[in-house]
Order: structure tokens, then sequence, then C-alpha cells
């Protein structure tokens, strides 16, 4: 179980990466709960508490380390046929499904996905919203663990795609 402390970074599913602000008690029904307080950097206005006792079932995980970067650059070469099976309604929910997990690698799925399904059929305004948050939470998670700015990072991610893909049916 991690144990944040003020000014660590850590990502949240479906905000991306925030700084813990502070671990602080809150009362939540009749009992007083420590929770983080976490800022989430893309969007500073936006603030997340998470009782620490349940922040791993939660999601709040701590960013990932330099050595599993290629992994998730791995998940991009593999296309998901299923989904062009499934109508955009249950596919969206699928994919939500995944981003709520809040894995780096469910993320880059997810992401994987909707490219793959932009190339094949186009993408509907809820898809194609998915697929720009999806980015954004991946793109700043990995330009702080490479060192690099986020625009990079999401050239680096768009340029996987000019690659040939493997399918997974």
């Amino acid at each position: 179980m991690n144990q944040f402390k003020p000014e660590d970074l850590a990502v949240y599913p479906n905000y991306g990466v925030g700084k813990v602000v502070s671990v602080e008690s809150r009362m939540m029904g009749d009992s007083e709960v420590a929770c983080y307080v976490v800022s989430i950097l893309a969007d500073s206005s936006k603030v997340v508490i998470v009782p620490v006792d349940s922040a791993e079932q939660m999601g709040l995980r701590s960013l990932i380390d330099i050595k599993d970067v290629e992994g998730v650059y791995g998940c991009f070469k593999y296309k998901n046929l299923d989904l062009l099976k499934m109508n955009w309604n249950r596919r969206y929910r699928s994919l939500q499904d995944k981003m709520k997990t809040g894995k780096v690698t469910d993320v880059a799925a997810v992401i994987s996905d909707l490219m793959f399904l932009k190339r094949k059929k186009g993408l509907s305004y809820g898809e194609e919203r998915l697929l720009n948050d999806a980015e954004d939470i991946l793109a700043t998670e990995l330009s702080i663990i490479e060192k690099l700015p986020k625009e990079e990072i999401v050239n680096k991610i768009h340029n996987s795609f000019k690659k040939e893909p493997k399918t997974n049916s």
C-alpha cells in the first residue's frame, strides 16, 4: 500500500497526475477519516479527496517507474478487433471502465483502441473526447517520468500509430 505525503505526485483515475497537498482528517458520516487532498496538475482548480484507507481500492497510485515506460508504448501495438463488432454505447462504456482502473497500461490501451477505431470507422463526439482525455492523462504522466515536454510525448504517442499494428482478437 502506498503512503503518500504532501508534495508527492500521484495518479488518480480519470483525472491524471496530481500533487498531494495535504493529509487531513475529514468527517465522513459519524467518523473522522484521514484523507489525501490531491490537486490535479492539469486543472489546478480540481481537487480530489481520497480516504487514506481506501486510496488503493479507489485507484490512487504512484507514477510508474522509468523502466516501465517502454511497456506502456508497447500497448500501442495491439488492436482489439472486438470493438468493431460492438455498438458505440457498449464500446464507450467498456473504454470508460478501462479508464476508471487508473492503470497506466489500461489508459494506453484505451488510446490504442480509439486510434484503431478512428482509422477504421471514425469516432463519435464522446469517443473523441475520451481519446483526448486519455492522451492528456498519459502524456502528463510520461512527460514527468521521461523529463520531456508534454507535446513531445504526445508526438511520440501519435508516431507509435504510424507503424503497422498487430491485432488482438
